[in-house]
């Protein structure tokens, strides 16, 4: 295999894994909570899964450029890292402070993600590997190639199992529905749920379709909150209206109502 077939072939496995990987991450949210409408922060869930599968074929392509395996692998792998760290960027919100505090956190988490990034590099170079011997004979296996390029594919789509919201969180969107639901029904101040009536403008302006955002950062919001126990996860949930309105709860692990307020 010269090194413009191997080259393009990288390519294409990192398209097929970022294909797969991509489908089953933004997919299985979409599938564990019917009914519920998540937030996408680009134009929609498959503009989401194009993204992520032309990231992995550059993924691959940079895995497959070097002739040797491991600088491909180390190279392809810092790639990845990159790429997720600029794909995070234009997502920063909550003033310069906070733009700080997690610019610094994904340089901290640089190489961590790098190392994260390892297994498709290298799963890549194994399919090449098994691809440039067979094709030196002959009476190559079309069995064992075809095999070989499943078993990628298939190991990139249960990594995109792990895209699953843990349960708490699933849980906490669904209760951010049925409370924004119920929050629609009020017609008044005094039958507005009582986690809503802290949120400026909500009979007013919760208006039309919406959409929700799950954040393991709950000190986005504004608002006073129970102390979590120690070791539990508390997330806030972020509610945007179609006319601009937008605000947020804070779940908290073991307290039964949310803490809510403008975002």
């Amino acid at each position: 295999m010269n090194d413009r077939s191997r080259r393009i072939f990288g390519f294409v496995i990192g398209l097929l894994m970022g294909l797969a990987y991509g489908l089953v991450a933004e997919l299985i949210n979409l599938v564990s909570l019917p009914g519920i409408p998540l937030y996408n922060a680009g134009s929609g869930p498959f503009a989401g899964v194009l993204l992520v599968a032309m990231g992995g074929g550059l993924i691959g392509l940079i895995a497959a450029w070097p002739e040797d395996i491991l600088p491909g692998v180390i190279l392809s792998s810092l790639a990845g890292a990159l790429l997720t760290v600029l794909l995070s960027l234009p997502g920063m919100r909550g003033g310069l402070d906070a733009f700080t505090n997690t610019f610094v956190l994904l340089v901290i988490t640089f190489l961590p993600r790098a190392f994260l990034f390892l297994p498709m590099a290298a799963l890549v170079r194994w399919v090449l590997s098994v691809w440039a011997t067979e094709l030196q004979s002959v009476s190559f296996s079309v069995k064992k190639l075809a095999l070989s390029v499943t078993v990628s594919v298939l190991v990139a789509g249960i990594a995109g199992l792990f895209s699953l919201y843990p349960g708490y969180g699933r849980q906490a969107l669904a209760q951010a529905n049925e409370l924004v639901q119920r929050g629609m029904l009020a017609t008044d101040s005094d039958s507005l749920p009582a986690a809503l009536k802290p949120v400026d403008g909500f009979l007013q302006r919760a208006q039309g379709s919406y959409t929700l955002e799950l954040s393991d950062n709950p000190d986005v919001l504004p608002v006073q909150r129970p102390i979590a126990p120690y070791g539990e996860q508390e997330y806030a949930v972020i509610i945007r209206f179609e006319n601009g309105f937008r605000f947020g709860c804070a779940f908290t692990p073991t307290y039964g109502n949310p803490s809510c307020g403008n975002y």
